[in-house]
């Protein structure tokens, strides 16, 4: 058996088959935006404008965007849940979020729970690594191979303060930044870098048998942290990417003990960490999630965990971070997710409570695909 500090190798190792290109400059860029788990219909929604000055780096964005539709239509209060290629494209998201314009919610009332993808992509750009790129990956590999983990951290800070991806280097720099975080031992590090890794991927640059084995990774991960809710559908995602081909039977009796626990009367107490979703000063540090239940706590507090806001298809309830005190999602709010605020790297317990914790407790929320319907939209 190989040594533990190997284990995520063959991983990375699959990702690092490239051919040796250079930079293209290009004076063409192509920019999309696909809604994701959106319920309110578009009537403008231009995609933002790239990045003056990025685009002769050949560097490429990924923005995943939350936000409300007023009753009125209008896009507000967005939020920046996750991103990769640098704050520029998140700025460029939130200009361009401003303007948009949706069907007003034939309730009359503000639609809370809309979710943007924005890809920005050099056109022309290779779907391969730079000669430089691949050398300076393949010596972070040499540090982790030979235990030099801090060796190893030094460089990939310094390839990624460099900047200048495309894609297929995006992709290969978070499996690369999950595989360092994960012998740092912050599995939560470890855990978004790879859900990153996997929402900036394409179909040409993470192969499906890549993208099965990073979805089991996170899909174990998820569970470690009591993520159920989100690994019960990163496991839908797995055997839908699967397709003929079944799914790991130990994974599989897992998703189903996970379910029967979603489906009793016990505490689900997840472990969340507060982190900022472009990893840079710009950033405003969050956790979010797509709850199982409807009625919630908070428990656990080390650092400064501030508010949290649901946001539900109609309405919105926000308020402070307080341990022990519960709050209910009303069942006729529809499908809701719950963003909470601090410091980066502060961490909390977020306990869902079984129907009939408290008087008036609902049901458990409904299955959720939104993941599914982001694959779709975003090629990956």
């Amino acid at each position: 058996m190989r040594p533990a500090h190997l284990l995520d190798q063959r991983l990375i190792a699959a990702v690092v088959g490239v051919t040796v290109s250079l930079p293209v400059l290009a004076e063409e860029y192509d920019v999309g935006v696909s809604n994701s788990g959106a319920t309110a219909t578009p009537v403008e929604q231009l995609a933002p404008a790239y990045p003056e000055g990025q685009m002769n780096t050949g560097q490429e964005g990924w923005v995943r965007m939350h936000f409300v539709v007023s009753a009125e239509g209008d896009a507000i209060d967005p939020i920046v849940v996750d991103s990769s290629g640098g704050p520029s494209f998140e700025a460029e998201a939130l200009k361009a979020a401003a303007a948009w314009r949706f069907a007003p919610p034939a309730s009359g009332n503000e639609d809370g729970h809309n979710l943007a993808n924005i890809r920005s992509e050099v056109s022309g750009s290779r779907d391969s690594a730079t000669k430089s790129f691949r050398r300076e990956h393949q010596r972070i590999v040499l540090d982790l191979v030979n235990e030099k983990n801090e060796d190893a951290r030094n460089k990939i800070d310094e390839l990624r303060a460099a900047g200048g991806f495309n894609t297929y280097e995006a992709t290969m720099l978070w499996l690369m930044m999950g595989r360092v975080e994960g012998v740092e031992n912050n599995d939560a590090g470890k855990l978004e870098c790879y859900r990153r890794a996997l929402a900036v991927s394409t179909s040409s640059t993470l192969r499906i048998e890549n993208k099965l084995g990073l979805l089991e990774k996170i899909f174990q991960l998820e569970d470690q942290f009591g993520h159920y809710s989100a690994a019960l559908q990163t496991f839908r995602t797995l055997e839908k990417a699967s397709g003929k081909t079944a799914v790991d039977e130990e994974l599989s009796a897992r998703a189903a003990e996970i379910q029967a626990f979603v489906d009793s009367e016990a505490d689900l107490v997840t472990q969340a960490t507060v982190y900022n979703p472009c990893d840079c000063d710009a950033g405003t540090p969050l956790w979010y999630y797509k709850p199982a239940r409807r009625t919630f706590s908070f428990a656990n507090l080390s650092g400064n965990v501030q508010s949290f806001e649901a946001r539900c298809e109609y309405q919105r309830v926000q308020g402070p971070v307080e341990a022990g005190t519960k709050w209910t999602l009303a069942p006729e709010w529809g499908s809701c997710r719950v963003f909470v605020f601090g410091d980066d790297g502060a961490t909390f317990e977020f306990v869902e409570h079984p129907a009939g914790a408290e008087d008036g407790a609902p049901n458990a929320v409904a299955e959720d695909d939104v993941l599914d319907r982001r694959s779709r939209g975003q090629r990956s």
